[in-house]
This record gives structure tokens, C-alpha cells and sequence, in this order.
């Protein structure tokens, strides 16, 4: 138990290898105030700093080169750490800041408790210099849920509690099971009475209204305060509800409209090992870890049929066919700790994503990639197409299967069978054999009440409905959003059979998102509505598993409220 309070804490305040400082005026990062565990980008619903929670500053300067940490209380403040200290103004109140962790380019710190709400000012000071002001805000709660990965995204901070001395954490290979307590780790339930520099003060903050989100399904919340360890670090005990399994369900965080990042669990109905119908199988989960590493090699064929509407103008219309493929080998530890390469949120389960405006949503677990040789072949209904390796990203291959915007491409990826294959494959050191794999795209789904959606109010969710789709398939439900400063937005994923119909995007994810630009003159925020085929496995020499995943999604653009 000490051993996973260590580990949380450690989490909480250590970061990048640091960088050399000289004696300059110390400089914060634009947008460089973040949550501790969230890594909330600014902008983002839930980006606020809470009262009483731990924060990142970013920048450079901050301090001598090397790393210093408390290792007492009471905690420092105006008197600083190493020489820095930090101040966060807000009206007339001025409040410094309680000290944890500093290097050159990262300083972890406690807001007080007694930091009055709204937006305000940060300085840092070094050595008598101080910083220019940055930008803050803060707000009575915004939770953010710790991660394996020590980025704010894939499996969160979570022990299972089995008993008072037995409580592991939750991995891929010690799930939990439906009627379990289970303990989350995170910052930002919100504001404590006491001196909390003094140290820890734990104890239930039943007037902070909290929810726990475990797939779509409410859990019971048992526990809602500090940890007894440490200072501005929180924990939430709930039920895992009924009804969830996979590798990757989704976990959030509510309070009041604020949704904290989102995570992901491993729940299994028995046994210690999850696995999804999408995903993994419980053999594959359990051997990777017995030998030490997992290679794969993933392929995706989507289509997204999308449709475009100005003002006075009747819709544009086109479709924009795309392979994929990724082969990559983790350690045991990065697989645990990864989101799981190509493999969607657990059936029944939603899960959100955030970017900067201008880059892609990617896993902080990188892997190692793996050769699968020059090309990667792929024969359908209309024709061969070949995907190639993507330059400085070893193990990814993509091609453009239809181009919309050339008048004479057709749509490629029609309904029929495909065969997929490597050829000779590559050999070697972290390569990939030949294979060869047959898939069956079969006849994509109508989505029914796509023409009557043209707004969604985010705190009611929002229902689709289709009809066809593959008999043993699956529907995805997908949407994104920007800010008004399009700077930052987010996207999520639901993922459900298609036997049910339909499905309602609850307020618990929707508020994940921001709100669309109310001063953009046409809609170009998405929604979208998938169907998707069962997996096809193969094998080759150099991996352990490879599957292809098939996706034809009908899209258009409307505005989140």
C-alpha cells in the first residue's frame, strides 16, 4: 500500500529529464499552467485550476539545473524551493503557491485552498527575477484522473481494493470485476478547510458533487476527499457497476458540468486477465506480459461519407476512402500502459480524446515499430491498391484508397471481399514476415434521423439511430469539436452492436467537448455514424497477433451547444 501511494505521489510531481538553466529572467510556457494529472489543454471545459489542486508550470528558467522535491512538511511557499517560488493573483488577492517539485522546465505546486475564483495571474520568481505574468483560472473544481503513462490519457491511477492489505492496481492482467471498490487517484475535487502546507487532511467531501462515469453507467461513489498521504492529491472509491467488461473501459470524472479527462480500466466478468470481442484476446493479453512484449501488426480500411452545408447552399456531398497499417512490438510494460494500438473503446463504452488545432490525437506509448517490408498490398472489388511506409515512422504504412477531390477517383472501399497482404514481408530484427489475410467489408448501415440532427445541446446527449449493418457487427458513433479559439478541441468514440439500433451520447461525455464557435458563420464541428466488421486475424514470423478492422462512416457538420 505504501509502494502505490509512493508511486501515486511520484506521479503527481516528477517529470521530463531536466535541462541545463542559466541566470536568466524565468519564462512560463504559452498555455504552460496545466492540471497535474489531466494535462487539460487550454480552452478545454475542464482546463481551469482547481482550488487545493496540484498544477504544472511549464517553461524555462524555472530554475538550476537537477531536480529538488520536499521530502518534509511543512511545505514551502513564499520562502520557495531552491530558489523559486510562485505567486497567483486574482483581484486583489495575491496567494503563494505551495511548493513540490521543481527542475529548469517544470515546477509542480499546490494552489491554496483560499485562492479566490476567476481569472487571474501567475509569476514565477528565481533567484529574484521574476516571470512575466501568465494566464490563469481558477475554479472551485476540475478533476483530473492520474495515468499510467504520466500524460493524462489510457489507463488511469486505479487499485483494485480486494482488502486493506491487498490492493493492486489495475492493469490489463489484474482486471477488476463488476461489485468491486475500487480507488482512483487525481487532483481537483476542490477546496479543504485546514493549513494545508502543514500536510495532509484527508476526509469525505460529501458537498462536492461527484459523479463516476464507468463505461456510460453511473457508479456508486463511496469516497469523494484527500488522500491520507499526501497534499492535493484526491481519491474516489466507487462500485464498479454491472454490465461493463473489456480491456479499455472508459472512466470520468464529473463534477457538476466539468468532466475530467478520460481513462480507460480493465474489467472482466472472472478471472484476472480482460479481452474484448474488437480488441485483445485473454490469451493474447495474458502471454504478452508471460513473455514480455507484444508485436502486432494492425490494418484499417475506412471510408467517411461526409456532407457539407453552407447558407443558402444545398449540401457537398463526397466519400474519401484510407488504409492504414501499423506493426509495432511494446515491452509488457508499454502494453500495459498503452491505449491499445487500432483497438476502439469496450463495447457498450465511450471514450474521449483532446488535440491541439493543426495535430493528430497519438499515443504518448510509442513502441517500437517493426518492418513489414516495401508495401503492403490490398485487392477489392474495385482494383489493388498498395499502402506505403510513412517517412521517419517506422512500422506505418497509409495510402489515399479514393481521393474526393479528383474528379475522375470513384469510391474504393464498396462492400466485397478484400484480401490484404505484405508479400514477402521483411526479415531480420524487428521485422514482420509474410502475411496474408482475407476481410469481408459487407453493406454499410442507414443512419435514420441523420437529417433531423443539425444542433446538439451537450448537457441532453444526443440519440442516433440506424438500421443494417453487419448481423455480428458493430456501430461507432464519433464526434468532434473545437474551441472558439480553435486552438484545442476534442473527439469522442462510442462503440456499440449494431443488433441495438441505436444510442444515446449521454451529457457525460458530450460535455468533454467545447461548445462550437458561436461566431462561425457555417457549421464545422462533426458528427458521424459507423458500421464496422468483426476483426479478421492473421499470423506471420515476428508477430504474435495482426488483425484488419474495417470502417464506413457517414458524416456531417452541425454545431455542439
Amino acid at each position: 500500500m505504501k509502494r502505490i501511494r509512493f508511486q501515486v505521489l511520484a506521479l503527481a510531481v516528477l517529470a521530463l529529464l531536466p535541462t541545463a538553466s542559466i541566470a536568466q529572467q524565468p519564462s512560463v510556457n504559452p498555455n504552460g499552467v496545466v492540471n497535474a494529472a489531466s494535462y487539460a489543454l487550454n480552452g478545454m471545459p475542464n482546463s481551469g485550476i482547481a482550488q487545493g489542486s496540484i498544477f504544472f508550470v511549464l517553461g524555462t528558467n524555472l530554475g538550476t539545473a537537477g531536480s529538488i522535491q520536499v521530502s518534509t512538511f511543512p511545505l514551502p511557499s513564499s520562502q520557495g524551493l531552491g530558489g523559486t517560488s510562485i505567486r497567483v493573483t486574482v483581484g486583489s488577492t495575491t496567494v503563494d503557491c505551495l511548493m513540490l517539485y521543481r527542475t529548469a522546465t517544470r515546477i509542480a505546486a499546490v494552489l491554496p485552498s483560499n485562492t479566490p475564483v476567476g481569472s487571474g495571474t501567475l509569476r514565477v520568481t528565481f533567484n529574484g527575477q521574476t516571470s512575466a505574468p501568465a494566464a490563469i483560472t481558477v475554479v472551485r473544481s476540475s478533476f483530473g484522473i492520474f495515468t499510467l503513462n504520466q500524460a493524462g490519457s489510457g489507463p488511469g491511477i486505479l487499485q483494485i481494493v480486494n482488502s486493506d492489505t491487498n490492493q493492486p492496481l489495475n492493469t490489463l492482467t489484474e482486471v477488476a470485476h463488476p461489485g468491486q471498490m475500487i480507488t482512483l487517484w487525481g487532483t481537483g475535487l476542490g477546496p479543504v478547510s485546514g493549513n494545508e502546507a502543514a500536510g495532509p487532511l484527508p476526509g469525505d467531501l460529501t458537498s462536492i458533487n461527484v459523479k463516476v462515469w464507468v463505461g456510460v453507467l453511473e457508479a456508486t461513489v463511496t469516497y469523494r476527499g484527500r488522500a491520507e498521504c499526501c497534499v492535493g492529491i484526491d481519491q474516489i472509491k466507487f462500485i464498479v457497476p454491472a454490465g461493463v467488461t473489456g480491456c479499455y473501459v472508459s472512466v470520468a470524472v464529473q463534477i457538476d458540468n466539468v468532466i475530467s479527462n478520460y481513462v480507460s480500466m480493465a474489467v472482466a466478468g472472472s478471472g484476472s486477465t480482460c479481452s474484448d470481442p474488437t480488441g485483445f484476446s485473454a490469451s493474447e493479453v495474458s502471454d504478452a506480459c508471460a513473455r514480455g512484449s507484444m508485436s502486432l501488426c494492425a490494418v484499417s480500411l475506412t471510408r467517411l461519407s461526409i456532407s457539407f452545408t453552407e447558407p443558402g447552399q444545398p449540401p457537398f456531398d463526397f466519400k474519401f476512402d484510407t488504409g492504414g497499417t501499423v506493426c509495432i512490438r511494446y515491452t509488457c510494460d508499454q502494453f500495459v500502459q498503452s491505449q491499445g494500438v487500432c483497438v476502439p473503446p469496450a463495447i457498450g463504452s465511450c471514450k474521449v480524446s483532446t488535440f491541439q488545432t493543426g495535430s493528430t490525437v497519438t499515443d504518448p506509448i510509442a513502441g517500437t515499430g517493426l518492418n513489414a517490408g516495401p508495401v503492403i498490398n490490398v485487392n477489392g472489388p474495385n482494383g489493388a491498391k498498395q499502402m506505403t511506409p510513412v517517412p521517419l515512422l517506422p512500422g506505418f504504412y497509409t495510402a489515399t484508397l479514393s481521393d474526393p477531390f479528383n474528379p475522375l477517383a470513384v469510391g474504393y472501399l464498396d462492400p466485397g471481399t478484400y484480401t490484404i497482404n505484405n508479400g514477402g514481408g521483411a526479415s531480420g530484427a524487428n521485422t514482420a514476415g509474410p502475411f496474408q489475410a482475407t476481410h469481408v467489408v459487407s453493406s454499410s448501415l442507414v443512419w435514420t434521423n441523420k437529417d433531423s440532427i443539425t444542433t446538439v445541446n451537450r448537457s441532453q446527449g444526443v440519440t442516433v439511430t440506424w438500421t443494417g449493418g453487419a448481423a455480428n457487427g458493430y456501430v461507432g458513433i464519433y464526434g468532434s469539436s473545437t474551441n472558439a479559439l480553435n486552438t484545442a478541441g476534442a473527439l469522442f468514440t462510442c462503440f456499440v452492436s449494431a443488433a441495438a439500433g441505436s444510442f444515446t451520447v449521454p451529457p457525460s461525455v458530450l460535455l468533454a467537448l467545447p461548445p462550437s464557435n458561436p461566431n462561425s458563420t457555417e457549421p464545422s464541428d462533426i458528427l458521424a455514424v459507423g458500421s464496422s466488421d468483426p476483426p479478421t486475424r492473421f499470423t506471420a514470423t515476428g508477430i504474435d497477433t495482426g488483425f484488419v478492422n474495417s470502417t464506413v462512416q457517414t458524416a456531417k457538420t452541425l454545431v455542439y451547444q
